[in-house]
């Protein structure tokens, strides 16, 4: 098979994988030094990837350190959480299905006797405890991982992505208060929480009032920069026989702002369509289809969404910075003043818009181009 060498959708690995040489740095150095982390930045930037790269050098450079990998984003009940802790906290820690079994014999089944087991066909153990999630037993489950880590001498690293979204559940403030009482004193168990909502991630991380507070070293994940993204798309089409002009990968960068998906799935486009050399045509084109690739995705993105909002958001896009101005408010419709600070915060809360200079930008450049379009009828260039 001809491998394409742009890639997204999936975890950057290997060749795949961009720069991030700090990054990676400064996260085997907290974790791997018993600090916990919590990592924020928009959807997207490539946190995920990050992640999963520091830590296989890490397991690499640390042999006693086990990773244990969950995804809260699908999660919707306080049982699910547990079952799917439990589960990622077993497969971690385990590198064959035997151990697996033994360990869940060794330390689940006097949380859960009536526990019941499924074994996917690529060796994943998934348990269902079977128990309604009382004080005792919550408790339990979530000093598994620091349970195994002094059994077995090991130092287990448990990573949580998009952790905010546990914040919906229905009784988080409980389970937010259980799960930092249990962490705080575990000393083989190191975490790294990370989420792309960042305004969810700073009130869980950063309000003095809430229980997770000063819980371990925030980081905020930057874009990777102009100078990494260049040689790596000259060299991409350079080793497949393609030729793409140095002004052009400059264009690409400036067009997604150097945002580490779109970097990839416009490239991506371009790739696929260029036999022998990027042209014009083929840049514009894809431009355009890179925007209509994303419009499913967008339109729910501001489904139901109110027109005072939209209205927003289109004076954001025209550059506007006097939102309360009487001209302003009457060339976009922005309401009554109550209004207009209500949504500029509901749109900074929710990731659409974020301050910058004496106005506010557009988080997503991508959207940014593709409400233009639809909503400013610019095209973009």
């Amino acid at each position: 098979m001809n491998k394409i060498p742009f890639e997204y959708g999936s975890i950057a690995e290997n060749e795949y994988f961009i720069d991030r040489i700090e990054d990676r740095k400064d996260l085997k150095t907290f974790l791997g030094g018993g600090i916990n982390v919590m990592l924020i930045s928009p959807r997207r930037w490539g946190k995920s990837s990050l992640v999963k790269a520091a830590m296989e050098e890490l397991k690499q450079e640390q042999k006693d350190v086990r990773v244990c990998y969950l995804d809260a984003f699908k999660i919707f009940s306080e049982e699910e959480f547990y079952n799917k802790f439990a589960s990622a906290v077993l497969q971690g820690v385990s590198s064959t299905t035997e151990k697996r079994w033994a360990d869940i014999v060794k330390f689940i089944q006097s949380i859960s006797p009536s526990l019941t087991i499924n074994n996917d066909p690529v060796n994943a153990v998934e348990v269902n405890l079977n128990f309604k999630p009382l004080k005792e037993s919550a408790e339990e489950i979530l000093n598994l991982p620091e349970k195994i880590a002094k059994a077995k001498g090991i130092h287990v690293i448990v990573c949580i992505d998009e952790f905010q979204q546990l914040a919906n559940l229905p009784d988080w403030k409980r389970l937010e208060g259980t799960m930092r009482s249990v962490w705080q004193g575990q000393h083989s168990t190191t975490y790294c929480l990370y989420g792309s909502k960042r305004h969810m991630m700073m009130d869980i991380f950063g309000n003095s009032k809430n229980p997770f507070y000063r819980f371990g070293q925030m980081m905020a994940l930057k874009k990777i920069a102009k100078e990494y993204w260049k040689p790596f798309i000259h060299d991409s089409f350079y080793n497949h026989g393609k030729t793409i002009s140095d002004d052009m990968i400059e264009r690409i960068c400036n067009t997604v702002q150097c945002h580490s998906w779109y970097m990839q799935q416009f490239c991506f486009l371009i790739w696929t369509r260029t036999a022998t050399e990027v042209t014009e045509e083929i840049y514009q084109s894809q431009l355009t289809k890179l925007l209509d690739t994303n419009t499913d995705m967008f339109i729910t993105d501001i489904d139901g969404m109110p027109a005072s909002q939209i209205a927003f958001l289109r004076a954001v896009c025209m550059g506007e910075t006097h939102f309360n101005a009487q001209q302003v408010v009457a060339e976009y419709g922005l309401g009554a003043p109550r209004t207009i600070t209500k949504n500029k915060k509901t749109l900074v809360e929710r990731d659409f818009i974020e301050k910058s200079g004496d106005g506010f930008k557009m988080v997503d450049p991508v959207f940014e181009l593709w409400f233009k379009r639809e909503y400013c009828n610019i095209l973009p260039q």
